[in-house]
This record gives C-alpha cells, sequence and structure tokens, in this order.
C-alpha cells in the first residue's frame, strides 16, 4: 500500500498536475527508515513514468497540432528556440526534476521527438539521483 501511495505522489509530480513528491517520500521515509531502497526505487519509476506521459504529450502536440491545426504555432520551432535543448539532446532530460522547468522541458522534448530511449534513461537518471540525494539529506537533518 505505501509502493502504491509513493508511487502514484510521484507520477502524479511529473505531470503537468500539481504535486509534491519530495513531502510524501521524506514522510515514508521517516516512518519506515529501513525501506529507504525500496521507497527510492518506486518514487524514481513513479516520477519517471509520470515524465514520459508530459513526453508523450508534447510528441501529441506536435503529430496532432501540426498535422490538424496549421494555425498552431510549430512546436518543433519551438523546440530549436531552446540551446540547451538543442546542444544537450535528450540528455538535458537530466534535469528533468527541476521544480518549474522540469515539466516544460520534458513536454518540449517530446514535441522535438527526442529519442524516447534516451530521453527515459536521462529522466531516471536525473531523478533517481534528485531523490537518493533527498533521502541522503533527510537523513542527515534527521540524525544531526
Amino acid at each position: 500500500m505505501v509502493s502504491c501511495f509513493i508511487f502514484f505522489s510521484a507520477f502524479v509530480s511529473a505531470t503537468l498536475l500539481p504535486g509534491s513528491s519530495e513531502v510524501v517520500l521524506l514522510g515514508l521515509a521517516s516512518q519506515i527508515p529501513e525501506q529507504w531502497l525500496s521507497l527510492l526505487v518506486v518514487a524514481t519509476l513513479g516520477n519517471t513514468l509520470g515524465g514520459l506521459v508530459t513526453f508523450a504529450m508534447g510528441w501529441g502536440a506536435f503529430y496532432f497540432g501540426n498535422r490538424h491545426f496549421s494555425w498552431l504555432p510549430n512546436l518543433n520551432e519551438q523546440a530549436k528556440a531552446k540551446p540547451w535543448l538543442v546542444k544537450y539532446g535528450a540528455w538535458s532530460l537530466l534535469m528533468s526534476w527541476a521544480p518549474v522547468i522540469g515539466d516544460a522541458l520534458c513536454f518540449v522534448a517530446g514535441a522535438a521527438k527526442l529519442p524516447v530511449w534516451q530521453s527515459t534513461i536521462a529522466m531516471l537518471i536525473g531523478k533517481a539521483i534528485r531523490y537518493a540525494l533527498l533521502l541522503a539529506l533527510g537523513n542527515a537533518v534527521v540524525n544531526i
């Protein structure tokens, strides 16, 4: 049950919907510290899948918008306007965990049709590092 809760929280937090998986993760880790690794894995997977949903929304907006609504701005051109996205490609999604820009980054990466597997791996690595650092910091604060 705990796994479902943290998965759902992390998933929602990675979509365009508001969420605070960090608070949920730290709260659960303080209650069941012996399960920190499973919490880390489940939160990372949930957050990565949520990021992939946002990525797919961007890809769909590009495909559907450019195909059926020619009056919409060309999303691929918007993506090219982001030099860091063009420069680093899918690896820019290592920053997909970042507040505010993370969701937009996943959306624009999908619209730019970046490679799905590279994007998934970059999201997974970035989100895992963020959650691991968060758990380490939370543990350090509790054990001071």
